[in-house]
């Protein structure tokens, strides 16, 4: 028998298989996916002397059976007696965790044990996400995303005025916290690309503290604020790349909402002037998102008409603006924002305008195509990819409730992972630069 002990401390091969079809004349083309999902049944978990109430050990089952309901790769039977890839027992003895993974056609089997439980949900949740990564990489091979965090803004009414605050949570919107007390309005916050083998430590927001919107840098441990550049003018939209070496901004400090790029280092601030890289005639530029290598930027313009996006290859110091020339991605609909490019540098997520309600979409590199990925009423926008560019987290957006959303290329449903009061917008997923 195969036994991994692991003391756990509280601290895709995507088939590229098509079914294309027209839904009241719109083409929608689908990967067919859904046969890679694996069926896995999780026992009742087995309680000895934990003296853990039935309530908490209910809830410590929800998040397992969260994590493999959702990772991508396994979907849960309810019954024992239905035909299962995987049987996964938890024991509970004490206030030690022990589990048994039965994979298919072998007798050996996946021992995790001496996982320890503290009795408080936050660290117990953090807890079993790391059991189910763990799990994940195990049977897979690869790095499971159920001990990632998200970043948001949440949007409340204080002193009758509106408030927009940045917050964190686990992927799967539980532990949620608030990170910034700003005196303005904050938006669009994103995660600074951690050092190898580092979690991240710092994110970019925008904030109206000061009347104008203007670009903060905040460590994640306090949420203080400080101002990335004295540019003037407005600026949105901060995007660091995943080298941490450049940071691509909208301003309008020519006159113009126009694509930025400045040099930085978060160690040091920001390095020599910012560089001036894309400009249209009575255009606005929009929502930059860089490549896993830096080097192209994704963005929105309306040069030609409506929103639509382009990608621009980042040209050395000092081409004119008149040489650069970005090319046009999304052409199937008018209207697209909000660019995200997967980590894996296949494939772009964005929202686009379908019928008259904002969907999420996605282009492929590889083949060229546009794709629809969700459906149904309610707008969804702001698409944010998870490190292994198989789940997104989006946010809806109507005028009753703004929520996250989490879904993944392989199920095609998504399932609401926010909660409470305020609207939840602008998702941004940490990314892993693994060592």
């Amino acid at each position: 028998m195969k036994k991994i002990l692991l003391l756990l401390v509280l601290l895709m091969g995507l088939s590229l298989t098509f079914d294309g079809y027209c839904y009241d004349g719109e083409l929608v083309v689908r990967l067919d996916t859904e046969n890679q999902l694996s069926p896995m049944y999780i026992a009742p978990f087995a309680d000895k002397n934990s003296g853990f109430s039935k309530e908490y050990v209910k809830s410590l089952e929800e998040v397992v059976h969260f994590d493999f309901d959702h990772n991508g790769m396994t979907f849960l039977v309810s019954n024992k007696e239905t035909p299962a890839s995987y049987q996964l027992d938890i024991k509970i003895n004490g206030h030690k965790l022990e589990a048994i993974v039965s994979p298919p056609f072998s007798e050996e089997e996946i021992v995790i044990d001496d996982v320890l439980l503290s009795g408080q949900l936050a660290g117990d949740q953090k807890t079993l996400h790391q059991l189910a990564d763990t799990i994940h990489r195990e049977l897979f091979g690869t790095e499971g995303v159920a001990s990632t965090k998200i970043l948001y803004t949440v949007r409340t009414k204080k002193n009758g005025k509106d408030d927009s605050q940045v917050w964190e949570a686990d992927y799967d919107g539980r532990n949620s916290r608030q990170i910034t007390k700003d005196g303005g309005y904050c938006v669009t916050p994103s995660y600074v690309s951690p050092m190898p083998g580092y979690a991240a430590g710092s994110f970019f927001y925008v904030s109206y503290e000061t009347g104008q919107p203007k670009i903060y840098v905040a460590s994640l441990s306090d949420g203080v604020g400080r101002r990335f550049s004295a540019l003037s003018g407005n600026q949105l939209m901060p995007a660091i790349s995943r080298q941490r070496d450049q940071v691509a901004f909208i301003s309008d400090v020519t006159g113009n909402p126009d694509l930025f790029l400045q040099e930085f280092s978060p160690e040091e601030g920001v390095q020599e002037k910012p560089r001036h890289l894309f400009t249209a005639p009575l255009a606005t530029q929009g929502s930059p998102a860089f490549s896993p290598d830096g080097t192209r930027v994704a963005f929105v313009s309306n040069k030609g008409g409506s929103p639509r996006i382009y990608i621009l290859r980042t040209p050395p110091r000092g081409t004119p603006l008149k040489e650069t020339s970005p090319v046009l991605i999304t052409k199937f609909n008018s209207e697209n924002t909000a660019p995200a490019w997967s980590p894996d540098g296949t494939k772009l997520a964005y929202c686009s305008k379908t019928k008259g309600i904002r969907q999420i979409w996605v282009y492929d590199f590889l083949n060229g195509i546009e794709r629809q990925l969700t459906q149904g009423t309610g707008n969804k926008e702001n698409p944010t990819w998870a490190p292994n560019s198989l789940h997104l987290i989006y946010n809806t957006s109507d005028a009753k409730a703004s929520e996250l959303y989490l879904i993944n290329l392989k199920q095609g449903k998504a399932i609401k992972i926010s909660s409470g009061p305020g609207e939840k917008r602008f998702p941004s997923w940490e990314p892993t630069n693994a060592a």
